[in-house]
């Protein structure tokens, strides 16, 4: 009997200790990381790098945003690299791998690019990391954006059904989630609003707005039941509203564009 109460009381504490070690994890902000050495770009083209999540993967805003650069007059070459999946953290870790490392974008970096285009936010709502871990892994990609000279364009936390998104998880990640939010957004499931202020409330601290192009996803759809034609699945555009996305952002884009950059 006593052997049974030791096993079982063994049993607990691992489960305790494997939990903790899992939401530190889970939780857990990136460390800000060092800066690498880049040769200074050579191009004449106006180039405009793209990063983010799946949103952004398989080329998904590529030739886009090229021909609406084109058709606005501007000559131009557009790289992006996105990863399925990655929350916040993650798309900033992935600017210091090492070229050929899974995910790396530091090639973006690498060929200097004029503009970046940051696409993030969609993972980080679905999972209720929080906005605080949104708005600080944000400030740290524009960081290290602007060290390497690079003007960042700033996508808003994006319109997509949160709530329709956890729902269709499976049984463990749907309630990790809404327990999630009961620590990180008071419970309240939809969360992007706040994401949005907080990164605001970051940019505002850090005398960051004036150094950045922000663009308002609410341009593109302000509330996703009211968009049905511009979504794929409940966290993800389509075609028509991949397209109406790349507009928005190259409207903003071309206001800060000179002359000069038309070839």
């Amino acid at each position: 009997m006593k052997k049974n109460r030791i096993i079982g009381i063994g049993m607990i504490a691992i489960a305790v200790l494997t939990l903790s070690w899992y939401f530190t994890n889970r939780f857990s902000y990136s460390k800000e990381l060092p800066f690498y050495s880049v040769e200074a770009g050579n191009h004449d083209t106006l180039t405009i790098g793209v990063i983010g999540d799946s949103w952004v993967a398989g080329g998904k805003l590529d030739s886009i945003l090229h021909f609406e650069l084109l058709e606005k007059g501007f000559e131009n070459k557009v790289l992006s690299s996105g990863s399925p999946g990655a929350k916040s953290r993650l798309i900033y870790q992935n600017i210091f791998k090492e070229d050929g490392e899974d995910r790396s974008s530091k090639f973006i970096v690498e060929k200097d690019p004029d503009y970046c285009i940051v696409l993030a936010g969609v993972n980080d709502a679905a999972s209720q990391m929080g906005s605080r871990f949104y708005s600080y892994h944000m400030i740290l990609i524009i960081r290290t954006l602007l060290h390497y000279g690079i003007k960042p364009v700033i996508v808003t936390c994006p319109e997509f059904g949160v709530r329709e998104t956890i729902e269709d998880m499976n049984v463990f990640s749907k309630y990790r989630n809404i327990v999630s939010a009961y620590f990180n957004n008071h419970g309240e499931i939809y969360n992007i609003q706040d994401y949005r202020r907080m990164l605001s409330d970051e940019l505002d601290a850090e005398n960051l707005k004036d150094s950045i192009i922000l663009v308002d996803f609410d341009k593109v759809c302000s509330d996703y039941h009211k968009c049905p034609d511009y979504y794929a699945n409940t966290a993800h555009l389509n075609k028509t509203g991949s397209i109406k996305l790349g507009r928005v952002i190259i409207n903003e884009l071309a206001k800060e564009l000179s002359p000069a950059e038309i070839r």
